[in-house]
Parts: C-alpha cells; sequence; structure tokens
C-alpha cells in the first residue's frame, strides 16, 4: 500500500467553539461538495498505538489490491 494524505479531519469540538458565521458557512460549503455519506475512524499519529493501527490498515489495503476491490 502506498502511503498518501488523503483527508482533512475536523474536531467537532474546535469547530463548535468558531464564530456561528464562520461554522455556518463551513458546513454550508461542506453540503454544498455533495460527499458520500461515508463514515470513519481516526487515529491521532502521536498517539503510542498509531504504528499497530497502521499496520493492520495497511495490511486491509493491500488485501484488497490483491483481491482487485
Amino acid at each position: 500500500m502506498k502511503y498518501e494524505e488523503k483527508f482533512i479531519v475536523i474536531n467537532t469540538k474546535h469547530l463548535k467553539q468558531q464564530r456561528d458565521r464562520f461554522r455556518i458557512a463551513f458546513i454550508n460549503a461542506l453540503q454544498d461538495l455533495e460527499l458520500p455519506d461515508n463514515k470513519y475512524y481516526v487515529c491521532n499519529q502521536d498517539e503510542p498505538y498509531a504504528s499497530e493501527i497502521f499496520k493492520i490498515i495497511s495490511k486491509g489495503e493491500d488485501k484488497k489490491e490483491l483481491e482487485g476491490k
């Protein structure tokens, strides 16, 4: 699996702390993108278990590539 940074993660706690005008504009911009309704697990790279999580994900992605998915 080739590593690539594909996503931007926004902590909703931080988003709620923003000014209403900014928060509303940001949410409206996201809605305009018509994104799929995918859900993700997120792991901070500075967590002590992050390398293990990355290995698990890499192994799963490699398996998907071999299976042609």
